[in-house]
């Protein structure tokens, strides 16, 4: 899993670990196809399930509006974007040793 790459899905912002939603949410779906038949059960997509139960394990930060969801503006050589995803409460759930900030991202205020 690359971490802080163009591509990633896994980056570190604001000292922590930020996970792009859905994207990190379809490839576990897609790498664990017992999934999609607990999301069927549930009525929901395969990702959309898996993101509920993540949300339930509470293992990240939410925005002080109660919001799970962070957005991040990347700014790169030739574009800029915005992604959003959450922000892990501890790094150390994914990382035994935290990787420096990515100096492409920002988190955006009120997001």
């Amino acid at each position: 899993l690359l971490i802080n790459d163009a591509k990633a899905l896994v980056h570190t912002v604001a000292d922590t670990a930020y996970l792009v939603s859905p994207g990190v949410f379809q490839r576990y779906a897609q790498e664990h196809p017992m999934a999609a038949k607990q999301a069927k059960e549930a009525q929901l997509a395969d990702w959309q399930w898996v993101q509920k139960r993540f949300e339930r394990l509470q293992l990240h930060r939410k925005q002080p509006n109660g919001l799970n969801i962070w957005t991040c503006e990347v700014t790169g050589p030739r574009k800029s974007r915005r992604l959003h995803g959450y922000l892990l409460n501890s790094p150390g759930e994914i990382f035994e040793q935290l990787p420096a900030n990515n100096p492409y991202l920002k988190l955006t205020e009120g997001t």
